[in-house]
C-alpha cells in the first residue's frame, strides 16, 4: 500500500464518523481512538506497519490538535483537514463525470448524484467515505451539468 495525502485525508473524513462533536474535554485518546477507528475501517487489509505509518502521517497532518478544548473543536479540525483542497464552488457548472472523479481522487468523500426517485443511503459508500451530495440538471443523463454541491456529514 502506498501511503498519500488522499490516504491521510480519507482518514480524518472517516474519523469524524468516530468522533462525538459534542462539548466534552479533548484529550488525546478521543483522537487516537477515532483515526485507529478509521484507519482500521478504510484499510482491513494493511499490515501493522503500514497502518503504524498512516497513524504517524495523520497525526503529523493536524498539528494544532494539542490545543482543541473539547471533542468539537476536534472535530473542526479534522473537518478542515479532510476537506483540504475540495472547493465545491469550482464544481458548479462542470460535467458530472470529471467532478465525480475528481473527489474520489481527493481521498475523503465519495461523490453520489441526487435523485428525486431514490432515497439517500444511511451508511457511508465505499471505504467508509462519506457522502458529497451533488446536484444536476438532469437526472436521467448520464452526464449532467453539477448544480449545486453539499457535504452529506
Amino acid at each position: 500500500m502506498r501511503i498519500t495525502q488522499a490516504c491521510v485525508r480519507g482518514v480524518y473524513a472517516t474519523a469524524l464518523q468516530c468522533l462525538d462533536g459534542d462539548q466534552t474535554p479533548a484529550e488525546a485518546c478521543h483522537l487516537h481512538r477515532a483515526l485507529d477507528s478509521a484507519i482500521h475501517r478504510r484499510y482491513p487489509e494493511a499490515d501493522r506497519r503500514e497502518k503504524r505509518a498512516l497513524r504517524h502521517l495523520a497525526f503529523d497532518g493536524l498539528p494544532d490538535w494539542a490545543s482543541a478544548a473539547t471533542r468539537a473543536d476536534l472535530a473542526e479540525q479534522l473537518t478542515q483537514a479532510a476537506r483540504l483542497g475540495l472547493d465545491l464552488a469550482d464544481m458548479v457548472g462542470r460535467q458530472y463525470a470529471p467532478v465525480a472523479a475528481g473527489i474520489w481522487f481527493h481521498g475523503a468523500y465519495s461523490a453520489r448524484r441526487v435523485r428525486a426517485c431514490e432515497a439517500w443511503p444511511s451508511r457511508p459508500s465505499y471505504d467508509g467515505r462519506p457522502w458529497l451530495r451533488l446536484w444536476t440538471d438532469d437526472e436521467e443523463a448520464v452526464n449532467p451539468t453539477v448544480l449545486a454541491a453539499e457535504y452529506a456529514a
